[in-house]
């Protein structure tokens, strides 16, 4: 398996530098590969009896920190006629009291979701990369943003808790497996799991429990407590693997009754089960990844007391060692672990009628404040949209870090198979201010009636008399 994912890795991160959720696509009853993303269970009884996955290529990024202002052009003007013009700004912090980050990007490679009755498989291979930061304060948002030398900062003592950053990048082969585990009456509930074996290619990550400080002036600062562990795993194309997995549940309420359904079978189900309503529960990214010869360890520091900050002489572990070993604890190891963005999710999409549908998203991020393990922004959306099987347009509404003030607004347009998106979509077409960009793009190709709703069935086989096998419709359903 190992050589495989090799080779692939070092063409497909070479050009990643996931999207946020996707909200636009995700929640879709064509959503494909990206709704078992949000839910595995989704696969089952999928509306497209085969779904191809060509490839597709996602972008996202979101901070509370800065922003980019007085833009004469939009994003996508910038990117034509050469960047150049606006400023970048201090945004004030989250509700939270703290500032956050999260940068993501990947890669979807082949794949397939093939439905077999009421157990649907698929499989497909992507890379991702992955950065989140969380636990800014906004003192030391200032530092960052202004430098050490921010004038009015100094002389005061801060204490901040629970800072953290972790990044990765790796390449995944992940299998589905969705089942309709109940059919009876007007509902219908089903179940799955998303498995896959991740091959490593480069982390980071450095998470600090304390750090009481002051700076004084231009010249001097003074740590008088700090404690941390940090890790950092070198770029390569086998830097570690892992395991991650996913798992979810939904329930459908349909509309006719679902006594004995069979997903893409002539006996009733050669028409997708129209619903009510449905709503799911996951438990996503669960797993992570050993990073064997990663450089890793714990650092307890003591009165530290800093000269000339502006140019310290810190090329090599060893000039860190010499600046810090008088009153530093240091512990060192060999080889480090990062664990996945993990988060709980639920979901609601309701009918409203025919092929307009409104949809409900929240995401909540379980990353620890003391972990290392990347972590996965909390968010919220509303999605209305409008599908059909050749064509479907969805806007959604999302709340980053359930910033209710400052939401962003998405469109995404399907054309049977291609799909072109975004969950914030105003800075690509306006002069507005931009703290956060998203974009993705599929190209699938879906198939969307099995042979046996085409009326093909082997002249080989025969059928038994009182068997429960399906059989071809006469006259099929269109």
């Amino acid at each position: 398996m190992r050589a495989p994912l090799t080779l692939a890795s070092a063409l497909m991160v070479a050009c990643s530098a996931s999207a946020q959720e996707r909200y636009g696509v995700a929640l879709s009853n064509y959503a494909g590969a990206d709704g078992t993303l949000l839910n595995p269970a989704r696969s089952a009884g999928q509306w497209p009896w085969l779904d191809i996955r060509v490839a597709g290529f996602e972008a996202h990024a979101w901070n509370s920190l800065v922003a980019w202002t007085g833009r004469e052009r939009s994003l996508l003007g910038e990117l034509r006629g050469g960047t150049g013009y606006g400023n970048v700004v201090l945004r004030s912090a989250n509700p939270n009291g703290t500032h956050r980050a999260i940068v993501e990007a990947g890669i979807t490679g082949p794949g397939f979701s093939l439905a077999l009755g009421r157990t649907t498989i698929g499989l497909g291979l992507r890379s991702r990369a992955h950065v989140g930061v969380a636990g800014i304060s906004p003192e030391l948002g200032n530092f960052i943003f202004h430098g050490l030398g921010y004038a009015p900062q100094h002389g005061s003592r801060y204490t901040d808790m629970g800072f953290r950053a972790a990044g990765a990048a790796w390449t995944e082969l992940g299998l589905n497996l969705g089942q309709v585990l109940k059919a009876e009456g007007f509902g219908v509930l089903s179940a799955g799991v998303n498995l896959r074996y991740l091959q490593a290619h480069a982390g980071a990550a450095i998470g600090i429990a304390k750090l009481d400080y002051t700076v004084a002036d231009t010249a001097l600062a003074l740590v008088h407590a700090a404690s941390l562990s940090y890790g950092f795993a070198a770029p390569s194309a086998n830097a570690g693997s892992g395991l991650g997995a996913d798992l979810g549940i939904t329930y459908m309420r349909t509309i006719d009754e679902a006594d004995g359904y069979m997903p893409h079978r002539s006996s009733g189900g050669c028409t997708p089960a129209q619903y009510r309503y449905r709503v799911g529960f996951s438990l996503l990214d669960l797993g992570g990844m050993r990073f064997r010869d990663a450089q890793a360890g714990r650092i307890d520091a003591g009165m530290l007391r800093i000269d000339d900050y502006t140019e310290l002489p810190v090329d090599e572990a060893a000039d860190l060692d010499s600046l810090i070993a008088s009153s530093t604890q240091w512990s060192r190891t060999q080889g480090m672990r990062i664990g996945l963005p993990t988060a709980l999710s639920a979901q609601f999409d309701y009918r409203i009628t025919g092929p307009a549908y409104v949809a409900f998203a929240v995401v909540q991020s379980t990353s620890g404040r003391s972990s290392l393990r990347l972590r996965r922004a909390n968010s919220m959306a509303i999605a209305p949209r409008f599908e059909t099987r050749h064509f479907e347009a969805a806007m959604p509404l999302v709340f980053h870090e359930y910033d209710f003030a400052r939401p962003t607004l998405g469109l995404m347009l399907r054309f049977e198979g291609l799909v072109i998106g975004s969950d914030h979509l105003l800075p690509l077409i306006s002069k507005r201010d931009m703290h956060a960009v998203d974009v993705y793009v599929r190209l699938r190709w879906m198939i969307h009636r099995s042979p046996f709703c085409r009326g093909k069935r082997s002249a080989k086989r025969s059928h038994a008399l009182g068997s429960h096998e399906s059989l071809p419709c006469v006259t099929p359903n269109e």
